[in-house]
């Protein structure tokens, strides 16, 4: 693939994932703080079609120009979603380097990594423990079938592109 046209489909996975972050909140889930992980999606995409290298690159250009849009760069939630995002990330790089994984084992990795770099970051800024001790269980719970519905989105998505 030339420059060019590489530089392109970067560039459209990077709007599809800020598109996919700054619309997440807005849908009704009936646990405080869950999310989907609709913008995870494309970074799976860019993991499997490019590298990840540029899976790192979206994850943060993602993050902070999506907050950058909303107005609370450098706020706490983005330190929280940063902090899940490059937790997750690294997680599912060193667990995929290693061997051929399901996109939706990867993205419930992903899940379960970002819900940690997200309560060990709220622990950290709230100076407090309890977060940890009684919100890590759920979150870890509710990261299974999010980070497989993910999954399969992400598959689907990278049939249709391929």
């Amino acid at each position: 693939m030339n420059k060019t046209k590489r530089l392109t489909k970067l560039a459209l996975i990077l709007a599809i994932s800020i598109v996919l972050h700054l619309i997440e909140p807005n849908l009704p889930i009936p646990v405080y703080g869950v999310k989907l992980g609709l913008a995870n999606i494309m970074g799976l995409v860019t993991l499997m079609m490019f590298d990840y290298k540029d899976m790192i690159y979206i994850n943060i250009l993602r993050v902070l120009l999506s907050s950058l849009l909303r107005g609370i760069i450098f706020g706490t939630a983005f330190w929280l979603s940063l902090s899940g995002v490059l937790l997750s990330t690294f997680a599912v790089i060193l667990i995929s380097r290693r061997n051929q994984l399901s996109l939706p084992f990867l993205s419930v990795i992903s899940a379960i990594f970002h819900s940690v770099g997200q309560l060990l970051c709220a622990c950290y800024i709230y100076q407090t423990m309890y977060l940890l001790y009684y919100y890590l269980p759920i979150m870890l719970v509710l990261a299974v079938p999010t980070g497989l519905l993910t999954g399969l989105l992400a598959g689907e998505v990278l049939k249709r592109i391929r």
